[in-house]
């Protein structure tokens, strides 16, 4: 399997803190520590401290076992940590509670990318798309597990998806590398382009 580099997607990085969290509804107090610890568990991600953000979202979860964004974020921060199966349990658990979180399924298909299982990976992508279509990071991500498959024509319909749905100047272009490459022949291929999947590099949030 390819080691992929640490790049941070400039996409990724454009991270909006909400409060309008999936799962189940909590009452007035509660939704408030619930709040509080989110953010906490956030701003100490993005530190760095993962084990600091992990007793966050753990915390949350006491209060609401079902909270599917604590579940997702838990999910983020076990697979930075290079822990991809509580990675992928979180995800499936932020699933249960919520069918049809799309990032969810796309970072599950992350984890399955990153440990080379192709098809899985394949398989959340387009769980993810078939929730929201309009998801360009999930169209990029399935365009690499593609292109992996060796699965050319299907590789470049996605990455020019993404180059139709994004407005990240740097990745649109770097899409477009993709689709020339794959395109080429055989002897006119030169440097293979950034693999770099987009979605867990970032403590995430419903829409």
């Amino acid at each position: 399997m390819k080691k992929f580099p640490a790049v941070v997607p400039i996409i990724a990085l454009l991270v909006l803190l909400t409060f309008s969290f999936p799962g189940r509804p909590v009452a007035g107090e509660k939704e408030g520590q619930i709040e509080q610890h989110l953010e906490r568990g956030t701003a100490l991600a993005q530190k760095g401290d993962y084990d600091g953000a992990l007793n966050e979202y753990q915390k949350v979860l006491k209060i609401d076992e079902g909270n599917a964004l604590a579940h997702n974020n838990l999910g983020i921060v076990y697979k930075r940590k290079g822990l991809y199966l509580s990675a992928a349990d979180e995800f499936k658990a932020a699933l249960q509670s919520l069918p049809n979180y799309f990032k969810a399924y796309n970072n599950l298909g992350n984890v399955y990318f990153e440990r080379g299982y192709y098809d899985e990976a394949v398989k959340y992508y387009h769980k993810c798309l078939a929730v929201k279509p309009s998801f360009a990071d999930a169209h990029w991500n399935l365009a690499l597990a593609y292109e992996e498959k060796g699965e050319k024509t299907r590789a470049i319909r996605h990455f020019k998806k993404f180059m139709d749905l994004s407005d990240a100047s740097t990745y649109v272009a770097l899409a477009q590398q993709h689709v020339d490459r794959l395109s080429a022949k055989p002897e006119e291929t030169g440097l293979e382009p950034e693999m770099t999947t987009f979605g867990e590099n970032a403590v995430d949030e419903s829409e």
